[in-house]
């Protein structure tokens, strides 16, 4: 048996102190779990809208891997379940809908309008102006004697209304989104169910349906193609390409869906032949309802102008709230009453607060916003026009963005000759149009591209010209009357402004390039189709062959040896007509194709493909009517093949088609990056055209891109050391971001690649759109998003200014959008960017101006407070500086003109660079603002001191209780006891303040009230006569006296602001240089001065306002030395900046870095 061990008390000891520990390390673990677990539900909450973006970039990019393109047609059917002949059983159908729903788009939901006011009428700012109001309100029911309060606590509640009703609009205005989508969806398609053809509901479609597709309708869901007839649709809302993309039922490509003619998607548009496809999605499943679901889960980011003035805000609102809890609680140590400390409060947040602010930046953001209007820039979100003027990265669309979104020939090759080559009608404003129409091979390329072609000019009116406001149509004679008006106005513009109709956009360009030279419907009245027995002589283009074939009728302009001939023109991919060619034309005659023209042609070839054209190759061959005589029948329909021959032909020559840049995108490129914009082409189209474009508009100016380097050779990152310009493909994003996903995003290929100065996106999605945005913004860019498609309304809504396309914008892009471009143009962006700018600089000396004049607001009620002066400005009186005279000189800076180095300047950096700096509230209150005290000081003492009150007296006077009431009638006579006094020694009237902020004391004179003080402290009244019109008593030594002065102080601030405003006109500059050519700002002076006369001098303001008609003598000129002092310290401010710059300009002086806001 073994022995018990014995444990001595201190093994007791140290057992329970381990004991002890171990609880407490296991507390410790416990607590830091729980923070750790705190921490992480706040960062999860943090992230939830992040997270819900980033599933639905998943999702929308999940697309990329469906497989339904791709797998047999026959898998596909036996997995849908349906028939290609029959479609669906309705019973099947019937289950099919319970488990999918309708084919429609979810819409977010929203909070009521009610909800959304509610939330605007509470923000921080109007709370505490909501606070201000209601406290005036209790002290007028306190204190109903003095309406001032009422009055103050209206005048409140009326600027907090309007700011709230201001900010409902603005947020409302982002709600509309969704509903654009709605749009995409057509309320009625042709099905083929349960063995029959239906008109059907679109929203009831499910998976498995089968939808007969025709010109002119919108798809009604993804759908697989398995059946086509020239079938064409129109991709531009998805993938932003203009050019109508051919479908049918083979699987073009593998990887991207996108890119497949087996797929057509939900919203686009039918443009050419018919169909039938298999409903493979519906509603929130197709890819557009994955864009839409991406565009409803971005949250709108705040503007850069919203962030600074919510800054400023707070800011100013803290220093607010300190100062008037402050002086609130010393007025109690000093004695004063519960409702002189609250109106005391109440008035020194007042002065802080800046209420003026909202109104006067609202007005000068529409009035900006309306000289952009006649620059094409459409604002709609007004905070907006400042986003644009901080940007710093811009991710434009091409297509109709930076080109003009319409195709023209650009270059020609033939007679072995490349040429590039301008439209007809410009012949009188340029030297060389590059060919002659003389030539007889280009005649002979204007015949072939002239008549084939399905494209014809139309020159109708659109329905909606033919119909009144209700939608009823004109009489006959007045229809007739629009039509023939419309014609001949269309007639008298230029053909490149013609409707057309037919064809596809290289058709169109060929017409309309050809038109000028020689009319096209005269050309083909003279050369027609050959039809026989009602069969026509044509081949129309398809994606299998490349090529479109039309034989035309003998004619008198043929060739002697020809003149009996039909003749056949071939039009198509050059490729495919150079192989069947064994002629080509050179000089008008057809001569043997030798390896010196396969050269020649592969070279020219070569050239404008490299250049991002679209290249056509135009080819005939003569029809002998010895074989194919005039009863012949030209049928291309056989089952073995056409009955004329396609070998064999004579190469006319190529013409390369391009949607041109605009004019001035150029050089508006070129001002970006001298502004320090980075410009980034984002777009659906070929890498090839789009680093095409690239070039010709200055985005790429590097001799060679890095993919480039990589093809003659170069190893990746060799090339990425060597070249600052890049071309990024869809599919490498979408891999790299797949790849990338758990690294930092520094480490992330997206990342390194946004570095590069030059950058080109080809090829992408939506998401991909987005995506890019988000990178940028995350490495610290202010980015402005260009778009016209639904496919951009995701990444417009995420830029931190999203522009839209107003003429080619869908309404899905235009809602989501900041601002729209009227015209279409990037150029007209350049202009935003310059207007965004000069309101950030504008805004700034507004402010200045505005905040300048808070210290001589403030101080007045400290030295109340705390020297118990009598209180030279009144609460009203502030707020009709505040919200009247600097309201119009402030809005006339918005007219002030962009300082001459503006588009010179980098950006601004929004983590530093804001709107209110330390600089600007140094030069402010510590400089202007001091002065600006000093003069209303000035003023104030000066009056009072007319009115009989010494500066002496005035000190500690505010709450003076050695006083006795007077009776009515007694008069101040310093030879009788207590002056004349008559209740001196009772109670009921001794010891009694004085009401200086009611009429109810006015009455009284105050040498009797106080008749303690002796006869020599007082002053004689410079002014003995003068009766007051608001007591009916004399205003010397009377309370009355105060309110004068307080007028006095008042009209000094006035006054000194007409010198601040001219200060701010420029920070640097000399007001001499700069000049004073703003009429606006001289209309704001006088309208200035005219408000401060009218509120000075109009009795019902007197009694509403408590203020007082100033002699002349008090109007102004006590502050008149403060005004000239006030021009000339700042010019000499000024004038240390600018020679201390001059002198080292990279070394900014004290004065520079302390007062250069």
């Amino acid at each position: 048996m073994s022995k018990p061990i014995r444990r001595n008390s201190s093994s007791f000891i140290i057992s329970y102190q381990q004991i002890k520990n171990q609880i407490e390390l296991e507390d410790q673990a416990n607590n830091l779990t729980k923070k750790k677990d705190k921490e992480k539900e706040k960062k999860t909450e943090t992230l939830k809208g992040k997270d819900k973006a980033g599933e639905a970039i998943k999702e929308s990019e999940n697309f990329r891997n469906m497989c339904e393109h791709k797998i047999p047609l026959s898998e596909l059917i036996k997995q849908l379940e349906t028939n290609l002949e029959n479609g669906l059983q309705d019973a099947i159908a019937n289950e099919k809908f319970k488990l999918f729903g309708e084919n429609k788009l979810t819409e977010k939901s929203q909070l009521p309008w009610y909800c959304l006011f509610f939330k605007q009428m509470t923000g921080f700012f109007c709370l505490l102006l909501w606070v201000g109001s209601f406290l005036c309100f209790i002290a007028y029911g306190i204190s109903p004697i003095d309406p001032a309060n009422l009055y103050l606590g209206i005048v409140l509640a009326i600027v907090v209304f309007l700011s709230g009703c201001f900010s409902y609009y603005q947020e409302s205005q982002s709600l509309a989104i969704m509903a654009g989508f709605k749009d995409m969806i057509p309320p009625t398609c042709t099905i083929i169910r349960g063995g029959s053809t239906r008109i059907f509901e679109s929203a009831k479609l499910v998976p498995g349906d089968v939808v007969i597709l025709k010109e002119g309708g919108r798809v009604p869901a993804d759908l697989r193609i398995f059946e086509a007839n020239n079938l064409k649709v129109d991709n531009s809302s998805l993938t932003g390409e203009s050019e109508q993309q051919p479908r049918s039922e083979i699987c073009t490509n593998e990887h991207n869906p996108l890119e497949s003619e087996n797929i057509a998607f939900f919203g686009t548009m039918c443009s050419s032949g018919e169909g039938k496809g298999l409903v493979i999605f519906t509603g929130n499943n197709t890819v557009m309802g994955k864009i839409a679901k991406l565009a409803s889960s971005t949250t709108t980011e705040e503007t850069t102008l919203g962030r600074e003035i919510t800054r400023f805000v707070k800011l100013i609102s803290a220093i607010a709230i300190m100062f008037g809890v402050l002086f609130f609680s010393l007025g109690f140590l000093y004695g004063y009453s519960a409702i002189v400390n609250m109106v005391n409060g109440i008035g020194i947040i007042v002065a802080n607060v800046p209420e003026g602010l909202l109104p006067t930046v609202t007005v000068a953001l529409t009035l900006t916003a309306k000289r952009m209007a006649s620059k094409n820039v459409l604002v709609k979100n007004l905070e907006a026009v400042e986003t644009l003027g901080s940007t710093t990265c811009i991710c434009t669309d091409k297509t109709g963005t930076l080109t003009e979104n319409k195709m023209r020939v650009v270059n020609i090759w033939y007679d072995g000759m490349l040429r590039k080559v301008e439209n007809y009608e410009e012949k009188e404003t340029i030297e060389e149009l590059g060919y002659e129409i003389a030539d007889p091979t280009f005649l002979m390329l204007q015949k072939c591209a002239s008549l084939n072609s399905k494209a014809q000019f139309t020159f109708e009116p659109d329905q909606k010209l033919l119909e009144d406001k209700h939608g009823n149509s004109y009489p006959k004679d007045k229809v007739e009357e629009i039509k023939i008006n419309f014609k001949k106005n269309m007639l008298a513009s230029s053909v490149q402004a013609w409707n057309t109709v037919g064809g596809d956009a290289s058709e169109i360009a060929l017409i309309k390039f050809f038109n000028p030279i020689s009319e096209i419907e005269e050309i083909r009245k003279k050369y027609p189709v050959a039809v026989r027995k009602g069969i026509k002589g044509e081949i129309p283009f398809n994606s299998k062959n490349k090529y479109a074939v039309t034989i035309h009728e003998p004619c008198s302009w043929f060739p002697q040896e020809h003149q009996h001939d039909c003749i056949l023109f071939m039009k198509g991919a050059p490729e495919q007509l150079w192989q069947r060619c064994t002629h080509i034309m050179n000089g008008g005659e057809e001569v043997q194709i030798t390896e010196q023209w396969v050269k020649t042609f592969n070279e020219a070839n070569k050239t404008f493909g490299s250049q991002g054209q679209r290249v056509l190759g135009f080819a005939f061959l003569w029809l002998d009517q010895q074989k194919y005589p005039k009863d012949y029948i030209f049928n291309p329909n056989l089952e073995d093949g056409p009955n004329f021959p396609l070998e064999g032909l004579t190469f006319i020559g190529l013409m390369a088609l391009m949607d041109p840049p605009r004019k001035r995108v150029k050089e508006a490129v070129i001002s970006c990056h001298e502004a320090g914009i980075k410009v980034i082409m984002v777009t659906g189209d070929q890498p090839l055209t789009a680093a095409a474009i690239a070039r010709q508009v200055n985005i790429i100016t590097e001799p060679k891109t890095v993919n480039e380097l990589v093809e003659d050779g170069m190893d990746w990152d060799s090339a990425m050391e060597k070249s600052n310009a890049l071309v990024v493909h869809g599919d490498m994003l979408s891999k790299a971001h797949t790849e990338d996903e758990e690294l930092p995003f520094s480490q992330q290929r997206i990342a390194l690649w946004l570095l590069k100065k030059e950058i080109v996106f080809a090829r992408t999605s939506p998401a991909q759109k987005y995506m890019i945005v988000d990178a940028n913004q995350k490495l610290g860019q202010i980015v402005a998003v260009t778009g016209d498609g639904v496919n951009d309304s995701p990444a417009i809504k995420k830029a931190d200014i999203g522009i839209a396309m107003n003429i080619v914008g869908s309404d899905v892009a235009k809602d989501a959008a900041d601002m729209l471009l009227i015209d279409d143009n990037f150029a007209s962006i350049v202009d935003g960017v310059k207007e965004g700018r000069v309101i950030f600089d504008n805004l700034k000396k507004v402010i200045c101006y505005i905040i300048t004049s808070n210290i001589p607001e403030i101080v007045p009620f400290l030295t109340l407070v705390i020297f118990q002066l009598p209180l030279p400005l009144s609460t009203v009186l502030v707020l009709c500086i505040d919200l009247g005279t600097d309201v119009v000189p402030s809005i006339s800076m918005a007219y002030e003109p962009a300082e001459l180095d503006i588009m010179k300047r980098h950006p601004r950096n929004a983590k530093t660079d804001y709107l209110v700096t330390g600089q600007l509230i140094f030069y402010s209150y510590c400089i202007m603002g001091e002065i600006q005290c000093c003069a209303g000081f000035m003023a104030y003492f000066t009056v009072m001191y007319d009115y009989g009150f010494t500066p002496s007296i005035l000190w500690w006077f505010a709450l003076r209780e050695d006083g006795t009431t007077p009776g009515a009638h007694d008069i101040y006579n310093p030879y009788l006891p207590h002056k004349g006094n008559s209740h001196v020694g009772d109670p009921e009237y001794d010891d009694k303040l004085v009401d200086y902020i009611s009429d109810a004391d006015g009455k009284h004179d105050l040498r009797i009230w106080f008749w303690k003080i002796g006869k020599d402290e007082w002053n004689d009244c410079r002014y003995p006569d003068m009766v007051s019109e608001i007591t009916g008593h004399t205003i010397c030594y009377t309370s009355e006296a105060l309110k004068y002065a307080q007028c006095s102080f008042w009209v000094a601030i006035v006054v000194t602001q007409w010198a601040n405003i001219l200060n701010v006109k420029t920070r640097a500059q000399s007001l001499l240089q700069q000049g004073i050519k703003n009429k606006a700002l001289i209309f704001g002076l006088f309208f200035e001065t005219a408000l401060a006369m009218l509120i000075l001098y109009t009795p019902p303001l007197n009694v509403g306002l408590g203020t007082r008609p100033l002699a002349f003598l008090h109007w102004g000129f006590p502050a008149a030395p403060f005004f000239v002092l006030f021009i000339v310290f700042d010019e000499i401010r000024k004038w240390i900046i600018r020679a201390t710059r001059k002198k080292n300009p990279k070394n900014r002086g004290w004065v520079d870095r302390n007062t250069y806001y």
